[in-house]
């Protein structure tokens, strides 16, 4: 399918290819390159120089040719051996130059390994490690030794001990040291215990580069560092070793480990970087193998032959220097250009020679060629019938052969690619109509029926697959009329599963010619005899193959004979099968498009139902509780299944615990009522008697007062003390009686204002319910305006279908903040109801204690009229004595005159704690019709 534009692009251009002119295919025949033909355009004699070759005789041309190639492969010859030689001689000088530069390294490496011995015998010295031996030697002596080993050695111009700190302890002669503990080579001798080579460096001593050695100085006895010794090596003193090695044209150079070059012949070179220096070393240093190449000295633009090497010696540690050899390319290479001369002599006359025989060669096989050239121009003009005459069995005579074979091909070839284009265009067409439909019977009928007309066969059928048991039907068929039809036959073929099902899984044709003669099918009767069951002879298997499945086969069969499938019809065959496959997954992809759009109508429906039911009850909750925010606590919500039933129910049993609680108020409030009306009629009568009992008092005050006046005429009227005496017991009685009456009032009224208490105090605890009532409602309005958002979100994510939902959402929310608003206010009246309550427990318990007292009072005064009625009985008594006890009666009337003003104070305070009881009962009242005028609000019946 993807690959038609191409093949038919391919088909186009070879038919263009073949009715070319013999002129184009003369053309073409030589192909130079774009550069070549570039420098052409641009270069006017060399332009003309081939025009005027082109329109030369063949004769002069292969004249011309021929000493070409007489003269060239003489050329060529001399050329290449002057590359061999050259290339044996640039070798041979490059082994011997990194030869040099080897053994240049390994004389540096030697001379290094000498100077590490120095340094290994100067450390063990006894006069350093033994601690007697060092004490018995005097410093100069100690100083003399080294300044004798600079001496002998004659390169090193220092040496020095330092102890553990730095400091110095012995040094030869020289300047003095100062401490050396901030010096790199003191630092790794202190830390590793080793012995350490440092690179070249310039000392604060000395203005010359120098490389340090040092060592640890061990304890004889113990083993211990005791001491760091430190000799210094001047870098002139490699210079003296490596001097023989710069000659003319040739330089050396040491670079340290970070690429610095420290010692050179050339001193421009010194310091700086060899990398920088000599391009392309960096990239060979990287292979960590020695080599030698040409580059160019970046300090004077000179190429030259540059060898390095990174050797190391054994028993030495790894200094990390490089050892480089640089030679001016014009002297290394002198060699080379005298073999060019030789080479060029020897090649000159060589090729004159050979050019004056491959001209008489020339004309002997120019006239062949001609006729060979004739022959393949008509052949471009289209005439294929052309044909040479085969006169000998030479080169010549198979060049015509092949010329006329290759004829003979071109014609086949042209048929064959016609016939190819023609099932290119069919193979379009099928492909077009097989994709007309995307059912997938249509899809294989119509492909059985129009590949049997392509492939020009008996019988095209498909065969289904069941993917577990690689069985299956066939499913299409297009068979000629007189056959046998498989259409609809179930077929078991043991012999497929066992050999077949993994190369058709492959992508693989099968193409048998003959199932009688084809090799595969030698132990297969199985699938023979089935085959003959519906007579046939040939057949070729394709794979159909879906999203990388095999899920079923495309077969031809021949019936009438065995048939030899051709390359080309196997090929239209696998791409009609892979063009089933892919209109099967097509077809297959729409079917589970149509699924899927039809499962999403489904859960769409669904959810637009379920949002709508949701909606209807939202609205029927609404409806039923709207009366909730004005005080009906009679109305129900109507509980069905789902969420909303959940919340319906839940109001209900708020509303019904509220009711409750509302009723349970009211009652109490009512009692209330009541109590303090029953209680109001005894405080007042109490009031009045209390008055009465105060007048009266004030008249037996008086009475006591005139009896006091008429003692003083006690002998003169005696008889009239005696009719008040029994007047003032007849008052004692009374007065007794009525405090006794005081008294039972006072007891009940305080029983009274107790109960009152307690009610008032039931009234708070209802008061605190409701509160928690009215909490209880503020959390589910917070859950209500919750619900009501979620409703909101979920109503934005449905779009333009969850509008209405959204509206129903909102309503929710203003009723949950209307809720919440009627709660706070019905929270304010309870905490109101409850300060007034406490102000009423406050103002009852401040009553109680005022009753007390004045049950306290009036027992008192009882008891003093208790003790005038003894007294009046004893004056009764005592007349007849007046005379007798005159002072005592004067006294006996001042005590009394004073307890009746006592009385009289009593009996006032108590008419003001009754006026005060009163006073508090009468705010009791106002306090309870308040409560009474708020609770009131709620409807609960």
């Amino acid at each position: 399918m993807f690959n038609k534009t191409n093949e038919n692009k391919r088909i186009d251009a070879q038919n263009g290819a073949y009715a070319s002119s013999s002129e184009n295919l003369t053309d073409n025949v030589v192909k130079l390159p774009q550069e070549a033909i570039s420098e052409t355009l641009h270069d006017s004699n060399a332009n003309r120089s081939f025009s005027t070759f082109k329109r030369l005789s063949l004769g002069t041309k292969a004249t011309l040719l021929a000493i070409a190639i007489g003269t060239l492969p003489v050329l060529a010859i001399g050329i290449l051996a002057y590359l061999v030689g050259s290339q044996s001689l640039t070798n041979k000088i490059s082994q011997i130059q990194q030869t040099e530069a080897k053994g240049l390294a390994d004389k540096i490496n030697r001379f290094m390994f000498e100077r590490y011995g120095d340094i290994q015998v100067l450390s063990s010295l006894p006069s350093l490690t033994d601690l007697k031996i060092k004490q018995a030697s005097t410093q100069k002596q100690n100083q003399a030794i080294l300044d004798k080993y600079v001496d002998a050695y004659k390169v090193y111009d220092s040496i020095a001990v330092f102890d553990l700190n730095g400091n110095v302890i012995l040094q030869s002669q020289g300047e003095p040291l100062e401490n050396h503990k901030d010096r790199e080579f003191f630092k790794v001798v202190r830390q590793t215990n080793q012995f350490y080579i440092s690179q070249p460096e310039i000392p604060q001593s000395s203005k010359n580069a120098s490389i340090f050695i040092a060592a640890p100085i061990k304890d004889a006895v113990t083993g211990a560092t005791i001491a760091i010794l430190r000799t210094r090596m001047p870098v002139k003193s490699l210079e003296t070793l490596v001097k023989n090695y710069a000659e003319t044209g040739r330089e050396y150079h040491l670079s340290d480990a970070s690429g610095k070059i420290f010692l050179s012949a050339n001193k421009n070179h010194i310091g700086r970087d060899v990398k920088g220096d000599f391009s392309g070393l960096t990239q060979r240093q990287a292979q960590k193998k020695d080599g030698t190449f040409v580059t160019v000295d970046q300090t004077n633009q000179k190429e030259q032959l540059l060898s390095y090497t990174s050797r190391i010696q054994e028993g030495l540690p790894d200094l990390k220097w490089q050892t480089i050899l640089a030679t001016e390319t014009a002297t290394a290479f002198e060699p080379r250009r005298q073999l060019l001369l030789t080479v060029a002599v020897g090649t000159g006359l060589t090729a004159l020679i050979v050019a004056l025989i491959a001209v008489w060669l020339a004309k002997r096989t120019t006239e062949p060629i001609v006729k060979a050239t004739q022959a393949v121009a008509k052949l471009g003009k289209g005439e294929l019938d052309t044909r040479l005459e085969v006169q000998s069995e030479d080169e010549f005579g198979i060049l015509s052969a092949n010329i006329n074979q290759m004829a003979a091909k071109l014609q086949t070839l042209i048929k064959q690619q016609e016939l190819d284009t023609e099932r290119a265009k069919l193979l379009t067409d099928i492909t077009l109509r097989t994709r007309r439909s995307l059912k997938v019977e249509d899809i294989y009928k119509t492909s059985v029926r129009e590949v049997r007309q392509v492939m020009k066969t008996d019988r095209i059928l498909i065969y289904k697959f069941n993917p577990e048991t690689l069985d299956g039907d066939v499913v299409a068929e297009s068979v000629t009329a007189g056959l046998p039809r498989m259409l609809g036959v179930q077929i078991d073929d043991p012999c497929f599963r066992e050999r077949h099902a993994e190369t058709y899984k492959d992508g693989r044709v099968r193409a048998i010619s003959n199932i009688y003669q084809d090799s595969n099918l030698s132990n297969a009767a199985c699938y023979i005899k089935m085959l003959e069951k519906f007579a046939v002879k040939a057949n070729l298997v394709a794979p159909i193959i879906t999203e990388g499945q095999l899920v079923g086969l495309m077969i031809a069969h021949h019936c009438d004979s065995p048939r030899n499938w051709q390359p080309s019809e196997i090929d239209i065959f696998k791409q009609l099968a892979t063009q089933v496959g892919y209109a099967l997954e097509q077809a297959q992809l729409l079917e589970e498009v149509e699924k899927a759009r039809a499962i999403a109508e489904r859960v769409s429906e669904d959810e637009r139902q379920q949002k709508e039911s949701l909606q209807m009850q939202l609205l029927e909750l609404l409806s039923e509780v709207e009366g909730a925010a004005t005080g009906d606590l009679t109305v129900r919500a109507e509980v069905t299944a789902g969420e909303i039933g959940t919340v319906a129910d839940f109001f209900n049993s708020i509303v019904e615990s509220l009711r409750d609680i509302v009723t349970q108020v009211k009652e109490a409030a009512t009692q209330v009522n009541k109590a303090i009306g029953t209680n109001e009629g005894a405080i007042r009568e109490l009031a009045n008697e209390a008055l009465a009992q105060a007048v009266e008092i004030n008249r037996t005050l008086d009475a006591v007062d005139y009896m006091t006046q008429s003692i003083q005429e006690v002998a003169a009227s005696a008889q009239q003390a005696a009719s008040v005496a029994n007047a003032a017991a007849n008052t004692a009685k009374k007065s007794g009686m009525a405090m006794d009456m005081t008294v039972q009032n006072i007891l009940h009224l305080r029983e009274t204002v107790g109960e009152t208490a307690k009610k008032v105090k039931r009234l708070g605890e209802s008061s605190q319910q409701i509160s928690r009532v009215v909490a209880l409602i503020n959390q589910i309005s917070m859950q209500t305006n919750l619900l009501a958002i979620n409703a909101g979100i979920e109503a934005a994510r449905a779009g333009e279908e969850g509008q209405g939902f959204a509206v129903v959402a909102e309503e929710v929310g203003e009723l949950a903040a209307r809720s919440a608003a009627a709660t706070k206010e019905i929270e304010q009246i309870v905490e109101n109801i409850q300060r007034e309550t406490t102000e009423v427990v406050q103002a009852m318990e401040l009553g109680t204690a005022q009753v007390v007292e004045g049950t306290r009072i009036v027992e008192d005064a009882k008891q003093n009229l208790s003790q005038i009625l003894e007294i009046s009985r004893h004056i009764d008594l005592l007349v007849q004595s007046i005379s007798q006890a005159t002072a005592s009666q004067a006294e006996t009337s001042q005590t009394v005159s004073q307890l009746m003003k006592d009385i009289a104070a009593s009996s006032q305070r108590t008419s003001d704690s009754s006026t005060k009881v009163s006073e508090s009962l009468q705010q009791t009242v106002e306090i309870s019709q308040q409560l009474q005028a708020t609770v009131g609000t709620f409807k609960v019946n």
